[in-house]
This record gives structure tokens, C-alpha cells and sequence, in this order.
């Protein structure tokens, strides 16, 4: 019987929609790779008991699958547990083969915070049902393989998220470059040390990208705001020397829930900031400082306190030597080499499960 790969497709209302950047990505890679699609709608809201039928039935898609198929779930979906129930019955008669690709691991967020069981449950129908996942770097790997108990084998690193676009990075260094491009959900409650850095350190130039910068803070960031933009075009807006990753209220830690979580996770905004050919300044505890320094993209630091003058210290040859790197690497993730990869070895991975 011929091998079939297909993706699962989530529509989620009256609009058929793939959900965030990354996500989309993954499916257009995918579909270039000879993954087919299975369109599956959810229905949210106040729902009668038709609804919630209808949305039962389309549950019922997992039974199509079959004994040689390849399934992948991009995970989490957020639309409840019952999904991965019933994709956990159909693979035990039909036994197709599952690979996922772990956008979040929220249990792993529960670690740190009061969270819904839920997410508890569907993390662990994921580990139960795996053939293979795809998960964001080595710290994560070890995490599922040390905590949950995953096989090493079953994983594969994908080092970091590919951000798929059409807009070339700025190469040239401007008369008019700040010195760090944040961009992101600009809300105080999320990112607090945007705002510490604003009032603290007036000497450092910041350009600002993204929703939710309060209007209250126009005046006092003058220029800084540049506004928000779609997510396919932003890398070719980003204007400036280095982009920032960093997370929470505090400036000198990444504190608290975001801080824990960005030891293990991959935040996208890196890959943003690849895409738009920025070297990178990551929090040191950080998984991704890993791949930042290895990589000689970019720096790793403790704390932003001293931003400026640690900025101060690279040289010109320093920078465009980070410069080069990240070009040939904004290459790969635009194309999305990463996930092809990563999906490459996942397939060889099932192959000798077989």
C-alpha cells in the first residue's frame, strides 16, 4: 500500500485559517515536502448540542487514516482535549504513524504557574500517541526526556523556528540605526522592561514594533514607536543594530513565568530577527543563547542594565563578522531549511520504528 503524508488542518469559526505565523509556515513547508492536508473545522462560542456534535464528527477524519500513513499534529491546538482523544483511539485500530511538531509545551508552563489541567492531559497524549516530535532545541529535548520520559530516539532538534518571506534584510549599516529593535506584543502587563528601558535609559536608541504600545507612552517614546505591521512584511521594516530578546517586568532577569519559560522554548521573535538580518541580543539562560553564540550571531547577557556600554565594547569587525553569520543563516530560515530537515529526519526516525 502507497504511503500517504498528510497534515492536520484546523479551521477554527467560518474562516479556514492556520493560525500563527509559525504555524503557516509549517504547513507551506510541509505541503512542499508532498503533505496533503486534512481540513478539519472547529466551531467555538455558546454551542447548542448540534454544534458540539458537529464538532465531534470531525473527529472522525482520524479514522480515515491509514496503516502506512504519515499523520503530523502541529501541538497545541487550542480548542480543548477532545481532539487528542480521538486521535488516540483512531491510531490504536488504524495504526498509522504520528509525527508532532511542538510549537508549546504548556505543561511545561504549568511548572511555574496555576494552569489548567487540561493542557496537562493533551501534553500527555501527545507523549503517549508520538511516533516522533519535533522539538525546539536541545534543553526541551532533554527536559521531555528527563521529566516525561520520552525516548531520545523519538526526537529530533530543530533548532530554531524558520520564518518564511519574501523580504530581503537590510544589508548596509544607515546614518540612522538605533540601537535595538524590540518587537512583539508591546502590552506593559507582557513586556513591563520594555518601559524601564524607555524611562532608565534614555541613551539607548530603541525602534518598537508591534500591538499594544499604550497611547499614554506615544509622547514619551517619541520616535520609538514605529507601529505595527504583518507578520509577512516586518522582517523588511525592522531597522536597526541589534534585536532584543527578553521577556517579563524586570530588566535585569528574565523573572518570573516568561523568564522560565524562555529556558526551554524557542521564542519566534528569534526567528524574526534572523529573518530580518539583525544579530541578536538574548538573555543568557536563555535556550536559545545556545544557538545565538555557537552560531556567532549575536551576544548572550545577564542583565540590560549596562546595555549601552556592553554595545560600546563590540567592535565594527565584531559586528559584521555577527553580520555575515546571520545572512547565510536568515538564508536557510526564509527558505525553511530548518523544519525541512527536521521533518527529514522525523520520517527516518518512523522508518526504523517500522
Amino acid at each position: 500500500m502507497r504511503m500517504r503524508r498528510i497534515l492536520m488542518h484546523l479551521a477554527i469559526g467560518e474562516d479556514y485559517h492556520a493560525g500563527s505565523k509559525a504555524m503557516k509556515d509549517c504547513e507551506t513547508i510541509l505541503q512542499k515536502k508532498g503533505y496533503s492536508l486534512m481540513n478539519m473545522k472547529h466551531r467555538e462560542g455558546k454551542l447548542g448540542i448540534i454544534g458540539k456534535i458537529r464538532n465531534e464528527c470531525e473527529y472522525l477524519s482520524f479514522f480515515s487514516l491509514k496503516k502506512d500513513d504519515i499523520f503530523i499534529i502541529q501541538h497545541p491546538q487550542y480548542i480543548g482535549s477532545r481532539y487528542m482523544k480521538w486521535l488516540a483511539a483512531a491510531k490504536k485500530i488504524k495504526k498509522f504513524k504520528t509525527i508532532y511538531i511542538v510549537h508549546d509545551l504548556e505543561s511545561l508552563r504549568k511548572m511555574f504557574i496555576e494552569w489548567a489541567d487540561i493542557f496537562e492531559e493533551i501534553d500527555a497524549k501527545m507523549i503517549e500517541t508520538a511516533d516522533s516530535m519535533i522539538v525546539h532545541n536541545a534543553r526541551m529535548k532533554e527536559y521531555l526526556a528527563i521529566k516525561r520520559g520520552v525516548s531520545q530516539n523519538k526526537m529530533v532538534n530543530l533548532e530554531v523556528f524558520d520564518y518564511l518571506t519574501d523580504q530581503e534584510p537590510k544589508s548596509a549599516v544607515g546614518e540612522r540605526k538605533a540601537d535595538i529593535v524590540i518587537a512583539g506584543n508591546l502590552k506593559p502587563e507582557k513586556s513591563g522592561y520594555v518601559y524601564k528601558l524607555l524611562e532608565s535609559f534614555p541613551e539607548l536608541s530603541l525602534n518598537l514594533y508591534g500591538v499594544g504600545f499604550p497611547k499614554s507612552w506615544e509622547s514619551k517614546a517619541g520616535e520609538s514607536y514605529r507601529g505595527a505591521f504583518p507578520a509577512d512584511i516586518l522582517p523588511g521594516k525592522l531597522d536597526g543594530r541589534f534585536g532584543l530578546v527578553w521577556d517579563g517586568e524586570e530588566i535585569s532577569s528574565c523573572a518570573g513565568t516568561t523568564g522560565e519559560y524562555l529556558k526551554y522554548n524557542n521564542p519566534h521573535k528569534v526567528s524574526l530577527y534572523i529573518a530580518a538580518g539583525l544579530p541578536i541580543i538574548i538573555w543568557e539562560k536563555a535556550a536559545l543563547a545556545d544557538f545565538v553564540c555557537k552560531n556567532k550571531i549575536g551576544i548572550a547577557v545577564g542583565d540590560l542594565k549596562n546595555l549601552k556600554t556592553i554595545l560600546g565594547t563590540i567592535s565594527e569587525q565584531e559586528y559584521t563578522v555577527m553580520k555575515n553569520n546571520i545572512q547565510k543563516i536568515s538564508e536557510k530560515v526564509r527558505r525553511g531549511d530548518y523544519m525541512g530537515k527536521a521533518i527529514e529526519s522525523a520520517e527516518k526516525i518512523l522508518g526504523k520504528n517500522q
